[in-house]
């Protein structure tokens, strides 16, 4: 029986000591927010240290409401608060034995926070699709040239990052079977407060979210993934020429630069190239310009380093419109512009190529790529420097024979197209059609001189090069030629009568 009581009085007095110590005890609560009441900050770190000793009394973490709670004894305490993209703060305060409630404010650090969610493409607005779970999702900082993200087989169906002023990140989000997406990033540079290149629309707008003279924002955005699926149209700006020609345009460069993007991240994609054009001209002609257009823009992607076999070409010519500008309908030059386009199609898919295991890291794709430039930039040079440093040729080059062509661009077939170029001799007197006049010297490959076999040239008063086709016959043959023939596809032609009085342009 003493045992007993003995048990009985120890478990009284541990009970008594408890309650005293849990009397002693009293509450630190409080909540984390943004600066200027932008809502609750989640997932904020809350650690508590005795002060001044500094030792670890609690560390926490918000909720969802930016709430947290911790029972500590009376005394002096620092509360250190934390969380990505905002300032630390720090708080002395004194607890006693009441609850002590706390508001502690952070300031968002310059910067843009994008909140991206992941989903299938999809093929009209009203359509239900599905979130993408299990992308790999990587964020490269070119400025700083460092990784600073890296997601492999990410869990869930959206993702955070901060995007920091004066930097230029390139994002990539790859899924197997899936077209891999890039989207290029500039934060106060080259003219931009933000410019997001990839991205369809940011919800709300990024201008609705800028705050603090434009250094900070909060961006949500949805990032859709297109199926890689044979015969899909890939959605990509379209590539637009000249009337009547084929040669790339600067603005052309840059469209087919993302091309070449776009096939060097799907290694396992293949894809035609389809050319249109408008409805001027002749219809065989026509059909014949779009597959030289689709010819000089393949060429040039594959000289950026595809390989041919992965990219084919097709001329539509006029078959297929995306206005009503036919034949004998008169349309306004931005509207017949809208013709003169070239789309890509996807024609093959190896699922080998598109399995994670095989992709290259975001870093060795953008490292590759600042080294394909540097090398590209230095064969510029190089070609430049040759070119200063070397005599100026003759008109039409040695012989008449013309420039150089590069047959990977016009093909074997062309090439014997290109015309012999010859000074137009002081004595010649006839009819002759005047293809074209130029600043500088122009090459037999020039579109407008192209498909003949003898051009002629002469500099005229005014310092420019004026190139003709000659011995045309009497002046009913050589006007028939020239609206027939001519006109029709070379709309800056011009006819002239060389006689004793010199050069006449004719009406």
């Amino acid at each position: 029986m003493t045992m007993y009581r003995f048990n009985v009085t120890t478990l009284l007095l541990i009970w008594s000591l408890f309650a005293l110590s849990a009397q002693a005890q009293s509450t630190l609560e409080g909540y984390v927010f943004e600066k200027n009441n932008r809502g609750f900050l989640q997932q904020a770190k809350v650690s508590v240290y005795a002060f001044p000793e500094n030792s670890v009394k609690a560390e926490l973490t918000t909720d969802s409401l930016g709430h947290f709670s911790v029972a500590l004894e009376p005394g002096m305490y620092r509360i250190s608060t934390r969380k990505d993209v905002f300032f630390d703060r720090q708080d002395t305060i004194e607890l006693k034995k009441e609850k002590k409630y706390l508001k502690i404010e952070l300031s968002r650090k310059p910067g843009y926070l994008f909140d991206v969610s992941i989903a299938e493409s999809r093929d009209n607005p009203d359509q239900i699709v599905d979130a993408i779970l299990g992308a790999t999702i990587e964020i490269f900082n070119r400025t700083t040239g460092q990784p600073e993200l890296v997601l492999k087989n990410h869990p869930e169906a959206f993702f955070q990052h901060t995007f920091e002023p004066g930097n230029h990140y390139t994002m990539l989000i790859r899924k197997p079977g899936y077209l891999a997406k890039r989207i290029e990033t500039y934060v106060n540079i080259k003219g931009c407060i933000l410019c997001v290149d990839g991205v369809k629309s940011m919800t709300p707008g990024v201008t609705d979210n800028l705050t603090a003279n434009n250094t900070m924002g909060t961006l949500v955005t949805n990032i859709e993934l297109d199926k890689a699926k044979i015969n899909k149209r890939i959605k990509i700006n379209n590539i637009y020429y000249d009337f009547d020609k084929w040669d790339i345009r600067a603005d052309a460069v840059e469209q087919l630069d993302k091309v070449v993007t776009l096939m060097k991240d799907n290694p396992g994609l293949s894809v035609e190239l389809g050319s249109h054009t408008d409805t001027r001209g002749n219809d065989a002609y026509n059909l014949q310009l779009s597959e030289r257009r689709a010819a000089a823009a393949v060429a040039y992607i594959v000289s950026e380093g595809v390989d041919s076999a992965r990219i084919s070409s097709k001329g539509y010519g006029e078959t297929e419109l995306v206005n009503r500008c036919k034949n004998g309908v008169e349309c306004s030059e931005e509207a017949h512009q809208q013709n003169r386009r070239t789309e890509l199609k996807i024609t093959g898919v190896s699922g080998e190529a598109l399995e994670s295991m095989t992709w290259p890291s975001l870093e060795q794709i953008v490292l590759a790529e600042e080294q394909a430039k540097k090398e590209k930039e230095r064969a510029k040079k190089e070609k430049m420097d040759q070119k200063v440093n070397k005599p100026e040729p003759k008109i039409g080059g040695i012989e008449g024979k013309g420039a150089p062509v590069d047959p990977v661009l016009y093909g074997e077939t062309q090439l014997k197209a290109l015309p012999k170029i010859s000074a137009l001799p002081t004595t010649y007197s006839g009819y002759a059609i005047e293809m074209l006049r130029s600043e500088k010297e122009a090459p037999a490959d020039h579109p407008a001189l192209r498909g003949n076999q003898n051009i002629f040239w002469q500099k005229d008063t005014d310092g420019k090069f004026c190139y003709f086709l000659c011995n045309l016959g009497a002046a009913q043959k050589a006007s028939a030629y020239f609206t027939e023939k001519v006109k029709p596809t070379h709309k800056d032609a011009r006819m002239v009568l060389f006689s004793r009085k010199g050069k006449t342009y004719l009406p």
